[in-house]
């Protein structure tokens, strides 16, 4: 008779699931999986997937999710230092680049590949303002104590895209070497920061 699932085993092989999913989506792209693609890699059957997710896209949704608030909790974390908003932006910049090259599959599925309808899946949403709250907040500070000067919510896409493209090129193999995408990142930062102090600074 088939062993009844507690809640913490249904949990564990979502995450596994979750975890399988998004390797496989970050090599292959949303196209290139398919339920069965993804049965196979973790040894089990065909159908066994669709008793927890109703279908590959809930399964992308989810894993989104999960590579989010695995981010988001390393930049809170980073958030919680001791400091001026300077400090704490530098904490959360090194926080960033970490998770980006420990996790690069996580990465990639969160900045590279299209997103589902988020009206479908509220958690993923709740994620994801997560994320934008926490890497808001330090341009709210900066801004606040007169470090740079201009629209957060602005500043926030421009300092993020320069993060983005330089941890990206590095990921695709680019860049010679971690110190190199580290002194890469510093210049852009620096610059950026003395471009937009505030005038008379």
């Amino acid at each position: 008779m088939p062993r009844t699932l507690s809640v913490e085993d249904i949990a564990e092989f979502r995450e596994q699931l979750c975890a399988a999913a998004g390797r496989l989506f970050a090599q292959r792209g949303t196209d290139g999986v398919t339920m069965r693609a993804l049965a196979e890699i973790m040894g089990i059957s065909p159908m066994k997937p669709y008793h927890y997710f109703r279908d590959k896209e809930e399964i992308l949704a989810a894993a989104m999710e999960r590579a989010f608030n695995r981010f988001v909790a390393a930049l809170e974390e980073a958030d919680k230092i001791v400091g001026s908003a300077r400090e704490r932006a530098v904490a959360k910049r090194q926080a960033y680049v970490r998770f980006a090259l420990a996790e690069p599959d996580c990465y990639r599925i969160m900045f590279e590949l299209p997103h589902p309808d988020l009206g479908k899946y509220p958690g993923l949403q709740a994620a994801m303002d997560r994320t934008r709250a926490i890497m808001r907040r330090s341009l709210d500070a900066l801004v606040a104590e007169g470090v740079i000067d201009g629209d957060p919510k602005m500043l926030g896409y421009v300092f993020w895209c320069a993060m983005h493209g330089a941890v990206s090129v590095y990921l695709a193999g680019k860049l010679d070497s971690r110190q190199q995408l580290d002194a890469v990142l510093d210049i852009a930062m620096k610059g950026l920061m003395a471009g937009l102090k505030p005038l008379g600074s």
